[in-house]
């Protein structure tokens, strides 16, 4: 059976993050993505200790598109390297379930 996954990414801005949002749910890649932030992001880049807000990116799409919305991430994704974690989902409602199903076309 094709498995539900949960992923997650960040962007710099909210249009950003919108953007791209509605470019994975557009496309049928993803049955929802929420936007959250702003968020405070820590982090270590080209030497130096970072601190931005960022926007999350909380993306739910069945595991067989994963490679799709990876390269399309890769196209599209303001960051240079972004972040990209994704985990199936262990229980999940019949009802969303069939409904993810139906808008991203997948059975």
């Amino acid at each position: 059976m094709n498995q539900m996954m949960l992923a997650w990414t960040t962007a710099p801005n909210d249009i950003d993050a919108r953007r791209l949002a509605e470019g994975l749910t557009m496309n049928k890649m993803a049955a929802c993505v929420h936007v959250e932030g702003p968020i405070m992001a820590h982090y270590h880049w080209q030497g130096s200790d970072e601190v931005a807000p960022e926007f999350k990116l909380s993306i739910k799409f069945f595991e067989d598109k994963g490679p799709q919305i990876l390269a399309w991430l890769h196209q599209h994704h303001p960051y240079q390297v972004f972040q990209w974690i994704a985990i199936p989902i262990p229980v999940i409602s019949p009802e969303y379930l069939e409904w993810a199903r139906e808008v991203t076309g997948t059975r």
